[in-house]
Parts: structure tokens; C-alpha cells; sequence
């Protein structure tokens, strides 16, 4: 794509969200944002995070909870896009599951922005590496009800919302060992985890999520991300310890079916924070996280470099690595736990996404 082209997509875009109202409060005081998102068939309600911890009502933690159910009891699979709103194939893949998703037994939850104060700012903040915010505020896709606008935030917390200033000396998790991190790490929401009540809006974010773990009885908990492209991260898949099995086979799936070259990394528990290590020690959910290669991400990426169709990492090849990730790993479960099988259909597999892009799914 030209950069006039782009320039002039840039423009259409700009008119077409200068009607958007970037966040609002709903007739509950509910601090909400415009995300555009249009569930399946098989949605049985909407919630809220702050029905888990109601001290997260009213603030920008707050976000939507999506419940899809099938007609068969099962297990409960929890998607989570959004921990870092710039990390957009994350995003991406939980709308992408949210819209299409047909649920046959068992239940699915998504939370497409785990950390919605997150989705709404870009402020470059000092001490933050140029990845946290580099990209467009919002991505344009096109899709079979007409052009489409989705969120791009920031890799943390607003600070203006997190109620604490960074901690002077860096950030260092209450349970942890470890050297301190930058200070900007306090407002990381995967670096939150369990969270505390008593602390910064991120910790009661992170709070939030693991009473609904907890409450919900969840048996499989994803959270999507996106890292440097060539970067050792990239094409990963993370998964707490007494997971790592499951991990293994769905790994080796993934390889020989789409030929996706995946790493695979237990949770090293002595790190303390992160979704996948203190998901599985705090819950019963089988824990995993998976990593697709973000071109924004490197280190040498300009400002305005395409996270859409960016040639050398795609987005539609970038969603289908989470969805098939997903996939694979639920077929192993369903494999190992037939009594609590999660039977879905209807999201578009890797090579299907690859041939004709993301927007060709959604609605």
C-alpha cells in the first residue's frame, strides 16, 4: 500500500470517527468506550467486570463481559483480548471469536479489552519505550456490513486513571523477589495479577479477573498477545505448569496442520504477576497465553507502520495464530476431559483467515 493510500484511508478515517465519542458514561455511570462489536447467535448476556468487584463501577477498569452458552452443559472457555490494547491481533481474535462463535455445549466467555482504560489513551509517558503506544488510534476494516473502526490504545493503565502515582524506584509485586521493573510497570495489567482491592485501578483490574475466574468456574483461560516480530516471544505459547501437556499437544497441532513455527515456555513461577502463571496457581483454569509478532513492536518499526496488512506479518495471519492456538488446545482438552467437553463451531480456521482476511468474518 502507497503512502497516499494510506494517507488517504487515514483521512476517511478521521471523518468517520470524528463522530465517535471516545468515551462516555452510560445511563449506570458506567465509563464506556465505542467499541463497535456485534456478537453471534449464541450470546446469552452481557456483564460488566465491575459485577465481579463492584469497586471497578464507574471507573474506566470497567468493561463489557460477553456469555455465550450452548443448549449442552460443558466446560467454560474465557477469552481475553485487550490486557494491552496496543497489541491489536489480541484484540482482534476475541471480537473475531465474539461474532462468530456458535457454541454447542459448554459456555465460552470473551472480554475483548481487559484493560479498557488501556484502549483509550495513546500518551507518550516518560520512561516508556516508543512500543507501548506506537500505531493508529483506531484500524479500519472492511467487512460485509461496510468499513468497520477498532481500538488501538496503550500497553498500560491511564495514569491519569490509576489513582497512585508510579512508584518511586520501580514497580515490584507485592509476592515477588525479583529486581524491581520500570515504574511504568505498576499500571501493566500482566503484572498485576491476583490484584489487590487496596491499590492503583490496574491491581483491581486484575482483582476483578480472577474473582470471575474463580466465580465462573472457568476450565480454560486464554489471553492473547502480540510481541516484537523476530523477537523471542513471537509465536509462543505460555502455559502454567500442571498445563504444559495440554500445551504441548495443541503446539504440535498448530505445526503440522497450519505450519506455524511455534515455541512453547512453562509460567516460571517465581516471576510473579503475569496472567498465565498466577491464572493457573489462583483458579482451576488451564492457563495459557500466546504471543503473535506485532510489526509496531520492533524496536526499529516507524510511527506509522501498517499493523494491518503489513506484508511480512499480517494481521489476518496474526489472529489466526490465537484462534488456532485456541483451537488445538480445546481439542485436546475436549480429548482429556470428555465430561466437561466446550463444543464450538463457526470461527474461520488460520488458512481461511490468511486467504481472505479478518474483515471478511465479522459483521
Amino acid at each position: 500500500m502507497s503512502r497516499f493510500t494510506r494517507a488517504a484511508l487515514s483521512a476517511v478515517a478521521a471523518l468517520a470517527i470524528a463522530a465517535m465519542p471516545a468515551a462516555a458514561q452510560d445511563p449506570h455511570g458506567r465509563y464506556t468506550i465505542n467499541h463497535d462489536y456485534r456478537p453471534s447467535a449464541s450470546l446469552a448476556r452481557v456483564g460488566w467486570l465491575s459485577d465481579y468487584y463492584p469497586g471497578l463501577l464507574g471507573t474506566p477498569g470497567d468493561t463489557k463481559v460477553y456469555y455465550f452458552e450452548g443448549s449442552r452443559p460443558g466446560g467454560t472457555l474465557f477469552i481475553a483480548g485487550g490486557t494491552h490494547a496496543n497489541e491489536i491481533a489480541g484484540v482482534m481474535a476475541a471480537v473475531l471469536i465474539l461474532e462468530t462463535v456458535r457454541v454447542d455445549a459448554g459456555r465460552v466467555i470473551v472480554v475483548p479489552n481487559m484493560n479498557n482504560s488501556g484502549a483509550g489513551h495513546q500518551d507518550v509517558e516518560p520512561g516508556m519505550p516508543a512500543y507501548t503506544t506506537r500505531g493508529p488510534s483506531w484500524i479500519r476494516l472492511d467487512t460485509p456490513s461496510g468499513t468497520r473502526f477498532f481500538k488501538y490504545g496503550s500497553r498500560c493503565t491511564n495514569l491519569a486513571h490509576q489513582g497512585a502515582p508510579d512508584p518511586e524506584g520501580g514497580y515490584v509485586h507485592p509476592d515477588s523477589r525479583e529486581a524491581p521493573l520500570p515504574a511504568w510497570e505498576a499500571r501493566n495489567l500482566n503484572r498485576a495479577y491476583p490484584g489487590r482491592t487496596d491499590a492503583g485501578l490496574t491491581q483491581k483490574i486484575a482483582y476483578a479477573v480472577m474473582r470471575l475466574l474463580e466465580a465462573e468456574k472457568v476450565d480454560v483461560a486464554f489471553d492473547y498477545h502480540e510481541a516484537d516480530v523476530g523477537g523471542r516471544l513471537a509465536n509462543m505459547m505460555v502455559a502454567h505448569p500442571k498445563n504444559i501437556a495440554l500445551a504441548a499437544a495443541a503446539v504440535m497441532d498448530v505445526e503440522l496442520d497450519y505450519g506455524i513455527p511455534m515455541k512453547l515456555e512453562p509460567s516460571n513461577l517465581a516471576f510473579r504477576g503475569l496472567s498465565h502463571r498466577e491464572w493457573g496457581a489462583g483458579s482451576g483454569a488451564f492457563a495459557f497465553l500466546t504471543e503473535s509478532p506485532n510489526p509496531a513492536m520492533s524496536s526499529d518499526a516507524e510511527d506509522s507502520v501498517d499493523v494491518v496488512w503489513n506484508p511480512a506479518a499480517p494481521l489476518a495471519s496474526r489472529v489466526g495464530l490465537h484462534v488456532a492456538c485456541t483451537a488445538a488446545v480445546i481439542a485436546e482438552y475436549n480429548a482429556a476431559y470428555p465430561e466437561r467437553a466446550i463444543l464450538v463451531s463457526g470461527v474461520p480456521a488460520y488458512d481461511e483467515l490468511v486467504e481472505r482476511g479478518v474483515g471478511a468474518f465479522l459483521k
